[in-house]
């Protein structure tokens, strides 16, 4: 069946934006003021700062800002993620984008003053009971401190961030406008609309291979008349984070990288480029083995002549006979969510009751699922289509949404810095919730091996396809660093040699391999991929300390998600327990993922 319109989609499949603007023109209201603060802010920061009083005027002047600012960007945001193709949403997203680089720049102008402070009189400021409460800030400030350029070298590049974000607003509107996906028929003779997303989401993860197949191919013939156009957007992508690290004086791409925000309250990852390297080459090398082996098992339970890329999370057998309604979806998130407590299923319940969900699939809709913040309450994209993937990227979305409620009520907007390292233990601990719900549910052992299926969808989702993505990332800015050029040839080359290297003769690579690197946005978010690991890693081991009934573990992870900035993600990761900076975790979330191969050999073999 063709996909629905926007139009055609009812209002409970959607969310509730009306807690955010109850009106377009209280929108376009909001985003005046945006711009109006911002103006305000830029000039209190041109003036000399008097003493602590001044500051902590230009703080809650930039509270306000970035509080209706946040407010401003989801609520366009939301709209262009329901359908891309909308004029009126391209409309809105123009019109934040543009409040949003005037508000950047207000910020960099209060940054700007606040570094041209003596770093004594400053610390001695910081001190004074008005400014203790941002002392998350300040710490960002410190950070940034040692790389900064003159102040008008940062205006300048300031008031041309939509400029330096164009190459992933390329990539949007390619995957999620222009890109046309011959729809196809499963192996029943029913017609399924393909994108990217649905391929990702739900098409990889079903029994059916005739399905599988059809649409990963109409995926890659999708995607090839676009790859010179891509692989210029990415190249200059990589090229400008490789330009703005030698002009910071880094001493790598990768360090930067590091220590560099996404913008928003997207922290840098706060750790050497050492670690990236250290988790890639443990996954790279150790988990490979045990995924390839259940690529051979696959093969055989299911008799494929060959296993392609896109076999390679298939279930052996059907998982359901029936598809699952949102209800169910729901029914089954809450009751995995009650070993998490109180706090948890009151956040979770009212999520559903009040429609923080846009979980319609249509036409134009965004390439992706995502959580964003915003004053009111976190907004969770969730296309759902009936398959239990769906239930547990939902569940992985709505861990997002308890941690952004959690960390947004209990900091100011000025303090909130979500590190990139941390912000995926969150979303991947509601995953191993729904997977050991599951497993209680399970009556024997066909119906545990098929939890176990479902489990690798989340082991496989952030252990091989992101690493991969990442293993890509780091060869990519490798020889973007060298200064080497970048061109189709050698995004194709690269791509393939990833997974050659992780895969080795276990699956067959066609062209499909090639275009890897054009399936995904999160090749245009610098290292992020590779966080995903550690989240997992993390969530993995925490998972099982919870399950057990460690009440104390559970309690610090609380408090862990209420803290919205001022911890690094290792003092975070810490205060549960964990030492994520070490091998030795991410080698224990391996074990159990070889264990998880070891019972499905016992079922399928």
């Amino acid at each position: 069946m063709a996909l629905r319109s926007r139009s055609e989609v009812p209002d409970h499949e959607t969310w509730d934006l009306t807690p955010l603007f109850a009106s377009l023109e209280a929108w376009e209201s909001a985003v005046r003021r945006v711009r109006q603060l911002a103006d305000e802010l830029v000039e209190m920061a041109s003036k000399s700062f008097g003493g602590p009083a001044d500051v902590a005027r230009a703080l809650a002047l930039h509270d306000d800002m970035l509080r209706i600012g946040t407010d401003v960007e989801r609520y366009a945001m939301s709209k262009f993620a329901e359908d891309a193709t909308d004029q009126g949403a391209q409309r809105l997203m123009s019109m934040a984008q543009l409040a949003l680089d005037r508000a950047g720049e207000a910020a960099e102008s209060l940054v700007a003053a606040l570094c041209r402070v003596p770093e004594d009189q400053l610390a001695a400021w910081r001190a004074e009971e008005t400014l203790r409460p941002y002392a998350p800030y300040f710490g960002e400030i410190d950070r940034e401190r040692r790389h900064r350029l003159a102040d008008e070298a940062e205006k300048v590049l300031a008031a041309n961030s939509s400029a330096f974000s164009l190459p992933s607003g390329v990539y949007e509107a390619a995957t999620g406008a222009d890109m046309r996906f011959e729809p196809v028929l499963d192996s029943d003779g029913r017609e399924v609309g393909v994108t990217p997303s649905a391929l990702l989401m739900h098409i990889e993860t079903s029994h059916d291979t005739v399905l599988r197949h059809r649409a990963y191919d109409s995926v890659v013939n999708g995607l090839r008349p676009y790859q010179h156009t891509l692989a210029r957007s990415l190249g200059a992508k990589i090229q400008n984070d490789v330009v703005a690290a030698r002009l910071r004086g880094f001493s790598s791409v990768f360090e930067m990288l590091q220590s560099t925000r996404l913008g928003g309250t997207m922290a840098a990852n706060q750790v050497p480029p050492e670690h990236y390297f250290m988790v890639q080459d443990v996954m790279m090398q150790e988990l490979a083995p045990h995924m390839r082996r259940l690529a051979q098992l696959r093969q055989k339970a299911m008799g494929l002549t060959k296993v392609r890329l896109c076999d390679t999370k298939a279930p052996f057998v059907r998982l359901t006979d029936a598809a699952l309604t949102f209800d169910d979806a729901r029914n089954l998130i809450l009751e995995a969510a009650r070993p998490l407590g109180d706090t948890y299923g009151d956040i979770l319940r009212r999520a559903f009751e009040e429609r923080w969900i846009y979980w319609a699939r249509n036409r134009g809709n965004w390439n992706g699922a995502f959580c964003g913040e915003a004053s009111a309450h976190p907004y969770v994209f969730s296309p759902f289509e009936g398959g239990m993937y769906g239930v547990f990227v939902m569940a992985h979305e709505l861990g997002h949404a308890v941690h952004l409620h959690l960390a947004c009520q209990n900091e100011r907007p000025s303090n909130l810095s979500f590190s990139n390292l941390f912000i995926e233990t969150p979303s991947t601990l509601m995953e191993h919730m729904v997977a050991n719900a599951l497993i209680q549910r399970a009556e024997d052992d066909a119906a545990r091996a098929k939890v176990r299926m479902m489990q690798m969808f989340t082991f496989h989702h952030d252990f091989v396809t992101h690493q991969t993505e990442a293993e890509i990332l780091r060869r990519l800015y490798t020889i973007a660093d060298r200064g080497e050029p970048l061109s189709t040839d050698v995004f194709r080359r690269v791509s393939r040699e990833v997974l050659t290297d992780f895969w080795k003769d276990a699956v067959d690579l066609d062209e499909g391999a090639d275009l890897y690197w054009m399936r995904q946005p999160h090749y245009y978010m610098g290292l992020y991929p590779y966080t995903y690991a550690v989240g997992l890693a993390a969530s993995t081991l925490l998972a099982d300390q919870i399950l057990a009934g460690d009440g104390e573990v559970l309690a610090r992870w609380i408090e862990v998600l209420r803290v919205g900035g001022g911890k690094t993600p290792l003092e975070l990761f810490a205060h549960v327990g964990l030492d994520m900076g070490d091998p030795s975790p991410y080698r224990e979330a391996i074990r159990k993922v070889g264990e998880i191969v070891d019972e499905l050999e016992r079922a399928f073999a």
